[in-house]
Parts: structure tokens; sequence; C-alpha cells
């Protein structure tokens, strides 16, 4: 971002929200979810905005995370909030353990003020939803891998770096991979990648940008393997979030054969150029 600044290009267009909604519900306008002290209640999550990475966070709980994106963790554990990408899904459970009326909602005030936020009701309450912003902490996969597991050795490895050319599409940033980016009016370009199906493919994949992006992969679940260095073997995804300048290693198996989409699951992002086809061949 700043080489580009300095060039003279300005930062590209992004997209806004005037209101948020849970379960199709802005907070304050649906009922709440009503606990009694001492259950222990399954969440499931899932991010259905095209383009907004969101956090949630409930005063004095925390999630005991068990599944992301449907598969189960190997290393269930406690997290204070939930980070959650475009089009992921977390299961997680909370002790209902801490009586009151708090706001389930996101860390952002700005957003939690315009409906992004649940009423949590316990049992003989009332009263107004509290909201208290947790303790800072940082979200991590590799909390919930298998500790000091590796993942087996693949047939082939695909490398792939994905950059931003600031404002270079109409005033939007214009999304390579591999320095390419997708024909913004072709319905279907030739594809990148050819796979042999049965074997096991690791993708190495390289943030060159600032941004976060939900990268997700069609038609296949694959294994996070690596992120940022760090072993995370045993989790099972379909979209995983890759930081800024941040690496990580997906692995899984080509046992589907057909075209496949390969993208970043932030819309605006694919819009402009961030996908690419594998085949089988």
């Amino acid at each position: 971002m700043k080489a580009s600044l300095t060039k003279g290009m300005p930062h590209g267009f992004e997209v806004g929200y005037g209101s948020f909604t849970i379960n199709g519900r802005m907070l304050g306008h649906g009922d709440p979810i009503r606990v009694k002290h001492g259950e222990r209640v399954l969440f499931h999550i899932l991010n259905g905005s095209a383009t907004e990475i969101r956090s949630l966070a409930m005063p004095g709980h925390e999630f005991r995370v068990v599944a992301l994106d449907g598969n189960p963790v190997p290393n269930p554990a406690m997290v204070p909030v939930l980070w959650i990408g475009t089009a992921e899904r977390i299961s997680a459970v909370v002790e209902m353990n801490h009586p009151g009326v708090w706001i389930m909602g996101d860390l952002a005030d700005d957003d939690r003020h315009h409906g992004m936020g649940v009423v949590i009701e316990y049992a003989g309450q009332r009263g107004k939803g509290q909201w208290l912003a947790p303790a800072k902490s940082r979200w991590n996969y590799a909390r919930f891998a298998k500790p000091d597991a590796l993942a087996a050795a693949p047939d082939e490895t695909i490398e792939m770096t994905f950059a931003k050319d600031n404002a270079a599409a109409k005033g939007f940033n214009r999304w390579t991979i591999n320095g390419v980016s997708y024909p913004e009016n072709a319905m279907m370009a030739p594809p990148s990648f050819h796979l042999n199906q049965g074997r096991r493919y690791r993708i190495k994949m390289a943030n060159a940008s600032d941004d976060i992006h939900p990268i997700h992969l069609h038609r296949h679940s694959f294994q996070l393997t690596r992120l940022a260095g760090k072993s995370t073997a045993g989790i099972m995804k379909d979209v995983v979030m890759l930081g800024g300048y941040q690496k990580a290693e997906i692995d899984f198996v080509a046992d589907n054969p057909r075209l496949t989409l390969f993208h970043c699951h932030q819309q605006l992002h694919m819009d402009f150029g961030f996908m690419t086809l594998f085949d089988y061949v």
C-alpha cells in the first residue's frame, strides 16, 4: 500500500453498510436468545456476508470451539472472541454461568450499534442488554490443531502468491494470483492449474497484500497444514482466513473431477480478479 501511494495511486474503493443483522434482526429488534443458568448451549454460527469478516463476543463468557466449517477440530479450545471470515462456519459451546442480560455482538462499536448483535437473556433476568468489551486476544487456528503433529507429505506442491494493484480497475483494487487476474467479463477462463485424480496436493499460499483473504476451494475440503510458520495439522476446512503478508499451506486430495473454482470469498476481491480454475487431466 505504501509503495502504491508513493507512486501516486489512490486507495481503491471499498464497500460499506448501514445495517447488520443476526438471524434477520438488528440488535434490539428481535426476541432475545433465552437461556438458563447452568446450561451448555451449542451455537452454530455462519458468516453469511459477501464481504465482511466479523467478530463475536459475549461479556463474562467464553466459547469452546468444537468444529470449523462443519468438521470437528482435533483440539477443542476456549477463546474469548470468535473471528469468522466470509462464508466460514464455527460451532462453539458456551457454559451459561454468568447470569444477566448480555449482548453477544461484534467488537466494532459502530457495527454493533448498527445491528451486529443479539441479546442473551438468562431466565429470571430482565433489563437492557449489557455490553463489556473483552480483553484483547488474537485469533489463531493453530490452537485447535493436533499438538506437534505433522501432515503427510504431498504428491505435488502448487505455489501461489496473491497481490493487489491499487485502484487499477475503475477505481477498485485489482487482484492477482501469480500475477494473473481472472478476466472481468469472462464467464469461464482457461484453467490455470491441472490436477491428476487421486493425488494429494499442497497449496503454498503467500499473501503479498495487507488485506485479510478468506480463501475458498470449491467441491473439496482441505487440511490446513501450516499457518505463519506453525503446524496446524488435523484442521479440516473449506474456507481459511489468510492474514496480511501471511503464509499458509493447505492440503487436499483431488477426488472430485471436473472444473473447480479457487478464490477469495470476499466478493469485491473475487469480482476484480481474485479467482482461478483447477481442472482434472
